[in-house]
């Protein structure tokens, strides 16, 4: 156990370790460059279940090195803080000797949180919110969160000078927490952080007239029509035809004739389906001798939300106070040792 010990607490291996973490992080760098999108792809998960999982063993392998040679590090840095502590301690040396061994504890707290992040965290990108809607939260059991506003400021030339996303984050359906994302600035509700990633205008269905009586009817949903009955949206085909059989379907991807499929439901359930063609406003159809006419497209602001959540964040916000500390210590107080003193002298 001596040996083990004293082989951790040597300063040769700080020094071996730390070239080597040097060496083997610049190899990484340039895989980083040769292959981009499969390092992209890996900063958008949890790193230690990715890797775990991951089979492009050859291409990570200079993480899984990484990631050795900083426990041997961190293990390296614990045995050499708490030699010196004891000695410092039972030798009564001048207080300002802890100063050093501060840094090193911040570091080792940071490091630590960062570990917590890596194995218990999460991350989901690319989540879309349309205002007024509620959408659940990955990972999250009862958390879902809806988008109530969205303000974009630009300047004359066009440039964005400024974005808030307004939303309302809900427990079980119950309001537990609403306020603004900007860029850079995220909300963060029970260490899970919502960030702002893009925003625009979609089409999310069709505002037709029925019979004279106007519906907002969304894709692949339906609305109520007075006297009880109900219009609804259905398949969209984009190059639309009628086969043999004179079923639809779609002769192509493009959007040479599209057509969607209109359902009216009268009060007694009877059904009635047409295919609407929706290249423009103002086409129709007749469904169970009702006239159905396209009025406009309904049009919903949304935003795209990343959601990650990293447990070890607060282990890394002390972890870094703490270091900012022993260094502020060290650099200033620490007599005529002060490494900024000797250095202006």
């Amino acid at each position: 156990m001596k040996r083990v010990w004293s082989f951790f607490s040597s300063i040769w291996l700080t020094i071996v370790l730390a070239a080597l973490i040097c060496v083997d992080a610049a190899w990484g760098s340039i895989l980083a460059v040769w292959q981009p999108e499969a390092f992209r792809a890996l900063d958008r998960v949890v790193l230690v279940p990715a890797l775990i999982a991951s089979p492009e063993t050859g291409l990570f392998l200079w993480i899984y090195i990484l990631i050795f040679l900083i426990f041997l590090f961190a293990i390296n840095t614990f045995v050499c803080t708490a030699d010196r502590v004891y000695a410092i301690v039972k030798q009564k040396s001048p207080w300002q000797s802890f100063f050093p061994h501060i840094v090193h504890i911040g570091f080792l707290v940071a490091l630590l949180g960062h570990l917590t992040g890596n194995v218990a965290g999460f991350k989901s990108y690319g989540n879309i919110l349309y205002q007024g809607e509620q959408t659940p939260v990955p990972q999250v059991e009862g958390l879902s969160v809806r988008l109530d506003k969205f303000d974009m400021k630009q300047s004359a030339r066009g440039e964005t000078e400024s974005l808030r996303t307004r939303v309302t984050l809900l427990k079980n359906g119950t309001e537990v927490k609403n306020g603004d994302i900007e860029v850079n600035s995220p909300l963060i509700y029970d260490g899970i952080a919502f960030y702002h990633l893009d925003q625009g205008v979609m089409p999310v269905g069709l505002i037709l007239d029925v019979a004279g009586e106007k519906a907002a009817v969304r894709f692949y949903s339906s609305a109520k029509l007075s006297g009880g009955g109900s219009i609804a949206l259905g398949a969209i085909y984009p190059d639309f035809a009628l086969d043999g059989a004179g079923r639809p379907q779609s002769r192509s991807d493009e959007y040479r004739n599209p057509h969607i499929e209109v359902i009216y439901k009268d009060a007694g359930g009877t059904e009635k389906r047409a295919f609407l063609n929706a290249a423009r406003q103002g086409n129709s159809a007749r469904l169970g001798g009702k006239a159905v006419t396209i009025g406009a497209i309904a049009l919903s602001q949304y935003v795209v939300l990343n959601v990650s959540k990293d447990p070890g964040i607060w282990l890394i916000i002390a972890g870094s106070v703490i270091l900012t500390i022993g260094m502020a210590l060290l650099l200033f107080l620490r007599g005529k040792r002060s490494e900024l003193v000797k250095a202006c002298s």
